[in-house]
């Protein structure tokens, strides 16, 4: 698996990949749903999956509140050689990248630099300055930029959605094997 911190090099790598985008902190049930459906679209249409995230995570960056991920960086990459994505795309969280709208980051990163065909976010995706864009939005704006979008429902386990918010919650509450189960996979394989 490749690894990029710069959207315009995995372009030029992968050009017509097909992108899984979030900030997956965890790789949680929810987390792997949305890259394994990008990873089948890939394998369809025998192009490159990218895993597109974001280094430091937004809410790190902007210090919304104390950030702490859930997988160290290194088992992040593990589980995705693991899941058999081809590259995974560090976008350098910057005041620049925050401050794009949801139009400039879809024309600018998505159809510009990484020049995707297919985008597969969770149904709760939002992006650009102030989380102004939504799944709606990346929507409206797929089929004018040339590609497409593929939301993917929730996962909900005990009537709740999966989140990485309420993993770290139940860690924190030292309710682990709970955690486990969102996590689909032992806590210590986070190491």
């Amino acid at each position: 698996m490749k690894i990029f911190r710069n959207a315009f090099e995995a372009g030029q790598w992968a050009p017509r990949s097909v992108a899984a985008i979030g900030k997956f902190d965890g790789i949680h049930l929810g987390h792997q749903e949305v890259i394994r459906r990008a990873l089948a679209k890939a394998a369809a249409l025998k192009t490159r999956c990218l895993v597109v995230t974001f280094d430091p995570a937004p809410e790190q960056f902007l210090r919304l509140y104390s950030y702490k991920p859930i997988l160290s960086p290194a088992r992040r990459i593990a589980i995705l050689r693991k899941m058999g994505v081809d590259a995974m795309v560090l976008l350098p969280f910057t005041n620049e990248l925050a401050c794009l709208s949801p139009e400039s980051f879809t024309n600018m990163v998505l159809v510009t630099q990484l020049k995707v065909s297919d985008v597969y976010v969770g149904e709760d995706f939002c992006f650009g300055r102030n989380r102004a864009g939504d799944v709606e939005t990346l929507e409206e704006l797929a089929p004018k930029m040339g590609f497409k979008v593929h939301p993917v429902s929730l996962i909900r386990v005990d009537g709740e959605k999966i989140s990485a918010s309420r993993i770290r919650r139940l860690i924190e509450e030292g309710r682990e094997r709970q955690a486990e189960k969102l996590l689909g996979r032992k806590l210590e394989e986070h190491a």
